[in-house]
């Protein structure tokens, strides 16, 4: 254990002005910290001068998760009184306990808010603006129930007509972090749908987006593309895991709740490739730093350089849990587009990991001293 292991280390005070609410517009039109790891050296430029810093040849993995409207509000069937529910992750179906013959066409481990008065047998309704409007509609597009409760958690059953895709698509909101303040009927809230989503999600089932990627336009993967450089992407779908706050006093007694990740069998084969050639592997947020890291496999050849990497990637999905933090040596990433991450949480302690913790926090502080925009909608660092 030691300093760097104690979760003091990775708090810091910040004014609420520099918590951003809102994107840059254009996007890619952020500001970009540029942080050297070696020598600690900064410089400040705009986002889309990452086309000057990267070189043809590096490689960019991208997480293509998809953020789905996973914050439901509701009203519960008996006394009308609101509910929020937060989808965390799709457990398997099961049975409805009244009815043997029914089962739940979807359950999910959810947070519940307020949690104190929901009982097991709890039924809620979901419907667009139901906490703007009173009475629900003849039949309720989506209705859940409360099957179990499991610590500050709860397992909902849903039954609807349909996709539960299409459903949450209707009547789900998009899960904006706290911080991001959004009243009911705000008027950024329909834009939240497109800005709260990188430019080349596919894949459904992130909670929360990879923000990192939220930078990247068309036209600049294009440009970066055209410079030589090679794009691929992976899975992580981002949910609890990722933004549980930290809360031991001693970090390596926390633990990552586990997250489904993919990486495919053309992305590690152009990963794999890279390595050979000796180019950079730049991976674009915290998030695709896990998944790579959670497939490295130590190479069965020769490494022909002196300076080569003793691993390779392995094409894989599942779950991972893996916690990075000070101490974490890295085998496969050379480069970390992030953004400014939250005081005491697991994205900072694996940032620091990578850029080393007091040179982390210098430039934190210069951050702060520049304006820069901070979390989720907020500007850029590039690691190097």
């Amino acid at each position: 254990m030691g300093r760097l292991t104690e979760l003091k280390e990775y708090d810091y005070n910040l004014p609420s002005g520099l918590i951003a609410q809102e994107p840059a517009r254009p996007r890619d039109y952020c500001r970009l910290m540029v942080l050297s790891r070696e020598t600690g050296h900064i410089e400040h430029k705009t986002f889309v001068d990452i086309v000057e810093l990267v070189k043809p040849g590096d490689l960019l993995v991208i997480n293509d998760t998809k953020v789905i409207n996973g914050r439901l509000l509701g009203r519960k069937r008996n006394s009308q009184g609101k509910v929020e529910v937060l989808l965390l992750r799709r457990l398997a179906k099961i049975a409805n306990p009244r009815r043997k013959s029914q089962y739940f066409r979807e359950v999910w481990e959810t947070i519940v808010r307020p949690g104190r008065r929901m009982r097991e047998g709890t039924e809620v309704l979901f419907w667009r603006n139901s906490w703007t409007k009173l009475s629900s509609p003849g039949n309720s597009p989506l209705t859940g129930k409360v099957l179990s409760r499991e610590g500050g958690k709860f397992i909902f059953g849903f039954d609807f007509e349909g996709t539960f895709e299409r459903k949450i698509e209707k009547v789900g909101v998009v899960p904006l972090p706290p911080y991001i303040k959004r009243d009911v009927g705000h008027r950024f809230i329909q834009r939240d749908r497109k800005w709260y989503q990188t430019v080349y999600a596919r894949e459904e089932g992130a909670i929360a987006a990879p923000t990192a990627g939220l930078h990247f336009t068309r036209r600049l993967l294009q440009r970066l593309e055209a410079k030589g450089a090679r794009v691929v992407p992976l899975t992580l779908h981002v949910s609890w895991g990722t933004f549980r706050p930290v809360r031991e006093a001693e970090i390596t007694r926390h633990k990552i709740e586990p997250e489904y990740f993919e990486l495919t069998i053309d992305s590690a084969k152009a990963i794999n490739e890279a390595i050979e050639n000796e180019s950079r592997i730049i991976a674009v947020g915290t998030t695709t730093v896990r998944a790579l890291e959670s497939c490295c496999i130590e190479r069965k050849l020769p490494i022909p350089r002196r300076f080569g990497k003793k691993f390779a990637v392995k094409p894989r999905k599942g779950w991972t849990k893996l916690f990075i933090y000070p101490g974490y040596e890295f085998r496969v990433v050379d480069g970390l587009v992030t953004n400014f991450h939250l005081p005491r949480s697991s994205l900072l302690m694996l940032v620091a990991a990578f850029a080393g913790r007091d040179r982390l926090f210098h430039a934190y502080g210069e951050a702060m001293k520049e304006n820069y925009r901070f979390y989720s909608y907020g500007d850029a660092m590039f690691i190097i």
